[in-house]
């Protein structure tokens, strides 16, 4: 073994190496087989397209469809889109469908525009400059709006998703803070509804006991995006499921229901961890949360696994600086709050009310984060965030993974310690109530 025994992955197929203080004991270093070869993603394309669950081949579902709407997840997200559409759309083409039937539309919710060179990086170039692709605006004035079963309620959605025919979905099943998963449903509800119907269900359910990383059984935020998703009709949906290394493994297609099930069964089975206990030291990456204030959904597991005398390493290797209007943000409800931020978002959040209204429901949820998570020692390491945005987010800063060891030791000079190279891609099976 190398002398830095542990390491943490800091973008696809990058590693930072590091050691453990002497006296700290290593329970937990949540690997995957990197031994193991993967298919290339076109062959699990065409795998998905061969092999659906729950619904019909593709092509048979082509008839009598004018027009299509290919949904898929935006650059927050590591699904390989550019390369699914070489291969769907081609068989798409290949059963009449010419370019001028089909709308590429990014499932944004309420995720700021991406700019042409990320979106060209997105969907491909090719594609961005020969077929039709529109980032979904949750506050434009052509919303359609689409009737719910039950209550009378109305949920308002992007008009190309609306006026399609068919509708395939391309996302990825990665565990999510409060859906219990995310991709499948959420790229209907949140992806291409209205600012308003997207900010009162997040409200409304965040702060529910069962609105947590890894399940959905009972889960009323994810029950919430599946109803809508049902409603408005996700006819083919391309799952994308992922190892501890970030690679994925398995593409399932099919059914919104079924596919989404059988994608979150192989993501449990590959990504679900056990604990038997807490430790009192987590060292982990936000990997493969990378934009922005994303990294937050980085911290979901080791919240669950950390003593809350603890402490976590949080390395966050971003690739999108935090946005100022972010970081202002939080001297906002400070100032609304009179310096008592949890208290206000939590009497907020107990109305299923927003305590940033005029602000993206992205910045709600993750500020959430921060204010209502356990107070554990949090440092925080990245390149890309200055000590003061660190500290404004409520955080301790250190310079480099070493130099926040170096600090985390005097202050536990023993400690049992999980790692966690993709903090972003596990699923914790803990022995106690969570």
């Amino acid at each position: 073994m190398m002398e830095q025994d542990y390491y943490l992955y800091i973008g696809k197929g990058k590693k930072q190496y590091f050691s453990l203080p002497a006296k700290w004991v290593p329970l937990h270093f949540v690997e995957t087989d990197e031994g193991t070869p993967t298919p290339s993603i076109e062959r699990m394309t065409l795998e998905a397209l061969s092999r659906p669950t729950g619904t019909p081949y593709l092509q048979d579902l082509l008839s009598p469809v004018q027009n299509i709407a290919i949904i898929v997840d935006d650059w927050t997200r590591p699904t390989p889109v550019a390369d699914i559409l070489k291969v769907l759309l081609p068989q798409l083409a290949n059963h009449g469908f010419s370019r001028e039937h089909i709308t590429v539309v990014v499932a944004l919710g309420t995720h700021e525009a991406m700019k042409r060179e990320a979106l060209e990086a997105r969907v491909g170039r090719n594609v961005a400059s020969s077929y039709k692709v529109v980032q979904h605006n949750a506050r434009q004035s052509d919303l359609v709006p689409v009737k719910l079963p039950g209550d009378g309620r109305v949920v308002k959605i992007s008009p190309e998703v609306a006026r399609a025919d068919l509708r395939v979905g391309i996302s990825s099943i990665l565990p999510h803070p409060m859906a219990g998963y995310g991709g499948g449903p959420k790229l209907i509800m949140p992806g291409v509804c209205d600012f308003e119907y997207i900010r009162d269900h997040h409200m409304k359910y965040v702060i529910h006991p069962r609105s947590m990383a890894g399940i959905t059984q009972g889960n009323p935020f994810y029950e919430g995006c599946l109803e809508v998703a049902r409603a408005v009709g996700l006819h083919f949906s391309m799952n994308c499921v992922y190892n501890q290394t970030g690679q994925v493994i398995r593409i399932i297609g099919g059914s919104l229901d079924m596919a989404f099930s059988e994608a979150v069964e192989v993501c449990f089975e590959k990504l679900g961890h056990p604990f038997d206990e807490k430790v009192d030291v987590t060292i982990t990456s936000t990997y493969p949360h990378t934009h922005g204030h994303q990294l937050f959904k980085g911290l979901s597991a080791p919240d669950i696994v950390t003593e809350d005398t603890g402490a976590i390493l949080l390395v966050a290797p971003v690739v999108a600086p935090i946005p100022a209007e972010f970081l202002l943000s939080f001297h906002e409800v400070e100032n609304k709050s009179h310096n008592n931020s949890a208290a206000y978002v939590k009497d907020a959040l107990s109305k299923g009310k927003a305590f940033l209204p005029d602000k993206s429901i992205d910045f709600n949820m993750a500020m959430s984060t921060v204010f209502l998570r356990p107070k554990i020692r949090t440092i925080l390491v990245s390149t890309a965030i200055s000590r003061e945005e660190a500290q404004t987010m409520g955080f301790e800063y250190s310079s480099s993974l070493e130099e926040g060891l170096r600090l985390l030791e005097k202050s536990y000079p023993e400690a049992k310690v999980a790692i966690f190279p993709s903090g972003g891609l596990i699923v914790p099976i803990t022995a106690w109530e969570r």
